[in-house]
Order: C-alpha cells, then sequence, then structure tokens
C-alpha cells in the first residue's frame, strides 16, 4: 500500500520563495535577458527628475525588464536622491546595480560641454557642433523653426537669449532638437523662478522684454558687482523715454556679434536693433544671458538716477547722473594708464556705453 503524500505548506512557502527571489535576481542582473544584443541604449536624465519617470525612461528604451526592483535598490541604498543629470550610454543587459552607480557618481567632465555667457545663438551652435559633432546647419535651421519653437512655448523668431549659459551633460551625437529643449527649458525655468512672487517686473516688462534687456547688461557688464546698476541705467533711460544707445546691440546689428569694436559710422547702421538711432528696448535678444544678469535686471540697484557709464578698464565702468558729469568721466578714462579695451567705440564717440579704445 502506498504511502499518501500528505501537503506540506512550509515546502511550497520555500518553492515560491524560490522562484520570488529568482525573478527579482533576474531583474537585477539580466534586465535584458540571458543574451541581449550587443547594442547601446542613451538616456537623458533631466536636472530634478523623479526616480519614477527615470525607471519608464529605462524601461521604454530596453534596459529594464521592470521599474519594481530598480525603485526597492535605489532606495535601499539611499541613490534615489543621489542620481546626477547628465546624459548616459549603456549596453543593453547592463545590471541594476551598475546603473544606480552610474548615476549616482555622474558624467566625467571630458563629457561636459560648458555654454558661456554672452554668446550669440550662432556661437552657441558652432560650440555645439563641435562638442556634439553635429553640422552646425542643423542647429541654425532648428533655432528657427516655427513648429518647433511653438512647442516649447517660445512666440519669438529665434532661440536667441533662450539657450541657458551653462554645463551640459551630452554625449557626442545628442540631436540639436534634445539639446536645445534642455537649454530652453532651464532658462524658462530660470525666469519663472526669478519672477516668482512678483506682482508685476520693472517697467511692467514682459519675460521677453525682461529676457531682452538682460542680454544687454550680459553684453556689457563684466564685473557681477555691476551688473545691478548697468541694469538700473537702462532702466532709468526706458523710464524716461531716452534711447538707449547701447553699443552691444549695434554690434549685433551688424552681424559681428554684440562685444566688437565700433566707429561713429557704424552707429548708423539701418537696424531695429540699432539703439543709438530707435527709442526702447530693441525687437529681442541679443545673446543668451546667464542668471546674475537676469536677476540684475529683475533687482536692480536701487535710488540710483545715473544714465551714463563709460568703461575705465579692467571690466569695470564709471557712472554718471548728468552727460556733464560722463563728459568728464570720459576725460578721466583717457588719463587711466591701461584703460584702454579691445572692444567698444572710438574715442570721439560718447554714447551711453563708450568705451575708449
Amino acid at each position: 500500500m502506498s504511502r499518501r503524500r500528505t501537503f506540506r505548506p512550509s515546502r511550497w512557502a520555500l518553492l515560491l520563495l524560490l522562484a520570488a527571489g529568482s525573478a527579482v535576481a533576474a531583474d537585477l542582473f539580466l534586465p535584458a535577458g540571458l543574451f541581449p544584443p550587443d547594442e547601446q541604449r542613451v538616456i537623458l536624465v533631466q536636472r530634478g527628475q523623479s526616480l519614477s519617470r527615470i525607471a519608464e525612461e529605462l524601461k521604454r528604451v530596453g534596459l529594464l525588464r521592470g521599474t519594481l526592483t530598480f525603485h526597492v535598490l535605489a532606495r535601499a541604498l539611499h541613490l534615489d536622491r543621489s542620481i546626477k543629470a547628465g546624459q548616459y550610454s549603456f549596453r543593453l543587459g547592463t545590471s541594476v546595480p551598475v546603473l544606480l552607480r552610474s548615476f549616482a557618481r555622474g558624467m566625467s567632465g571630458l563629457n561636459l560641454v560648458t555654454i558661456p555667457e554672452g554668446l550669440t545663438m550662432t556661437e552657441v551652435s558652432l560650440l555645439l557642433s563641435n562638442h556634439l559633432g553635429v553640422p552646425v546647419a542643423a542647429f541654425d535651421s532648428l533655432g528657427h523653426d516655427r513648429m518647433f519653437l511653438d512647442s516649447l512655448g517660445v512666440t519669438a523668431p529665434s532661440l536667441e537669449g533662450y539657450l541657458a549659459p551653462d554645463s551640459y551633460e551630452f554625449l557626442p551625437g545628442t540631436s540639436p532638437e534634445v539639446a536645445f529643449r534642455t537649454m530652453v527649458a532651464r532658462t524658462q525655468q530660470i525666469l519663472l523662478r526669478s519672477a516668482a512672487g512678483r506682482d508685476s517686473l520693472p517697467l511692467g516688462l514682459s519675460l521677453y522684454q525682461l529676457l531682452t534687456l538682460a542680454s544687454i547688461v550680459e553684453a556689457e557688464a563684466q564685473k557681477d558687482d555691476e551688473r545691478p546698476r548697468i541694469a538700473r541705467v537702462y532702466l532709468n533711460r526706458l523710464a524716461m523715454g531716452m534711447k538707449l544707445q547701447a553699443d552691444p546691440t549695434v554690434g549685433y546689428a551688424l552681424g559681428r556679434g554684440p562685444r566688437i569694436r565700433l566707429y561713429l559710422s557704424n552707429l548708423r547702421v539701418d537696424s531695429p536693433f540699432n539703439t543709438y538711432l530707435h527709442e526702447g528696448l530693441p525687437p529681442g535678444p541679443i545673446c543668451n544671458p546667464g542668471r546674475e544678469s537676469i536677476q540684475a535686471v529683475i533687482d536692480p540697484m536701487p535710488d540710483v538716477k545715473d544714465l551714463f557709464f563709460v568703461a575705465r578698464g579692467q571690466g569695470r565702468h564709471l557712472f554718471a547722473r548728468t552727460y556733464r558729469e560722463h563728459l568728464e568721466n570720459i576725460r578721466q578714462v583717457r588719463t587711466i594708464p591701461g584703460a584702454v579695451d579691445t572692444t567698444g567705440v572710438a574715442p570721439d564717440s560718447i554714447g551711453i556705453a563708450h568705451r575708449t579704445g
């Protein structure tokens, strides 16, 4: 007579535990199966992106089978708040622990591309083209593409002014769309955060006008502590209906950049960007300003009546309330040894942002 096998819950529990452990191990160490194809996948991690969004993107590109084990391990290792923004390239089959360690370590400096303050869109495009290995024409055309601009919520005719200066984690081969979209998002974030909690901006400026004036401040100022005062000069002029007479707008109008050397004949160039001829702000930004210049326009130096300034060398300026004081400052600058700047209007110009040369 055969012995009847008895049901043992502990045995089934052990089998279930082993099965669950195997599934977890497979998710952790074989996220793309036993024999994944020898292919790379690229993922872009944005600043402030949630762990859930990162996990979903990893799953979408085939680097994860499921997101649960990624979440659990990240929190168990206290890495969920250590993930660094960047663009990462992983081979299919890379284990979850390796993925997490890579995100916590961040990209190496060799993969970063730094966009300095004050570059024009053309200059930014050239820099990105050289770093990413993408033809510069692709950036130039995209920066004026109406459908792309609309998708970003940019109503301006181009992305001039919206390409935030910063260090970016872009790998070679990154598409112009990804690069520009990331940079514009950063500028929009800076604008919104800087203007948050305010009933209005100085003189009732719109955010686009703010960006335009900030670009002029960026092109003029070389020292951070002078930015709020330079911004105040331009705001004072706007409030009085005076022409801005900003030299960098003329350089931009000439198509040669906002920081070139100018001559009196240049000040007559027929362009809506020429603030020697036209009152008010130019039609749009003349370069891509940094956070400090944007903040300087939002919080200009208070209780200052200056209407003029002149470069005195070493990146500094002399400021004046009256035209007579301005002329005296110009005479003073001409006597300062080593006060000659390499850019600006020739000596016989007496514009607001006059630079000796």
